[in-house]
């Protein structure tokens, strides 16, 4: 790990400190009946450490740079194609967030490399994978060969999975996911919409709340009129639920709504914003 956070240019004082403070570290176990004798930590770093999220993000990277940098057209998934000598393709090999990553390639061969290459280096610095967590999905072939580990454990092969909390095989399903949790969570909180809180508190919460449950990963939806119109219907009905509004009062949405705007709007920003367009 020094030899790491010394390649990535982190000032050698504050290397020292971070290796001092990994070095020879003991512990003790206290109880009722008193204190064991102390003893190594050998392994791991530190519970609760603040530092070891931002320590394993640097190492898992620089093995992922090791496995895939100078190989992407090889090993990765082709986005656009290439125009040119002068302009290249846009390739994606990878999808990471701390220790969710997805592995991305054009054909099976392809991926079962790119996976024996990433495996290979995060073992020359202490990292393992998870083969009971690991699967695969495949699309647009009729491949009957399997993906294996390094160690010829065959991945189990899916038809959807979840990644980041949310399903990848269609937006659909997973807007019907979202819709059921956020009725759940709205369900949860009938006690609060009852009270006799304002109005105007209600909604703030709702937005904080169940909004959120519903929107989440909604910036990688592909949406159509349809699915559009399914999720302003959903948003609606929660909102009437809300505020206490029965469909029999012949509420105008633009009354129920007030200064909030549809939720498909709210998509179309947020995917704006993930695109840098906004």
């Amino acid at each position: 790990m020094k030899k790491i956070l010394e390649a990535y240019g982190i000032p050698p004082k504050i290397v020292d400190a971070i290796c001092d403070g990994y070095s020879n570290t003991r512990a003790k176990v206290t109880s009722p009946d008193g204190e064991t004798e102390e003893f190594i930590i050998q392994a791991g770093v530190l519970q609760g450490d603040t530092l070891a999220p931002y320590l394993f993000i640097i190492v898992l990277d620089y093995a992922l740079r090791k496995a895939i940098d100078g190989k992407e057209e090889t090993f990765g998934f082709t986005v656009n194609g290439r125009r040119s000598r002068r302009v290249g393709p846009t390739i994606i090999t990878d999808l990471d967030f701390a220790d969710d990553i997805a592995l991305i390639s054009n054909e099976i061969e392809q991926a079962q490399q790119l996976l024996l290459n990433v495996e290979r280096e995060c073992k020359k610095v202490g990292l393992r994978l998870n083969t009971k967590k690991t699967k695969y999905m495949a699309y647009n072939t009729q491949q009957s060969n399997g993906i294996k580990t390094d160690n010829g454990t065959e991945l189990d092969m899916v038809p959807d999975f979840k990644y980041l909390g949310a399903w990848m095989e269609s937006s659909e399903k997973d807007i019907k996911v979202r819709i059921a949790l956020a009725w759940k969570a709205l369900n949860s909180m009938n006690t609060v919409w009852s009270s006799c809180m304002s109005q105007l508190l209600k909604v703030r919460l709702f937005t904080a709340t169940v909004e959120s449950v519903l929107l989440y990963g909604c910036e990688a939806w592909t949406l159509n009129k349809r699915l559009e119109k399914w999720i302003d219907g959903c948003y609606t009905r929660m909102l009437r639920a809300v505020k206490g509004v029965h469909w029999s009062m012949h509420m105008r949405n633009s009354t129920l709504y007030g200064t909030l705007r549809p939720v498909s709007e709210k998509i179309r920003s947020r995917r704006l914003r993930l695109a840098g367009t906004a």
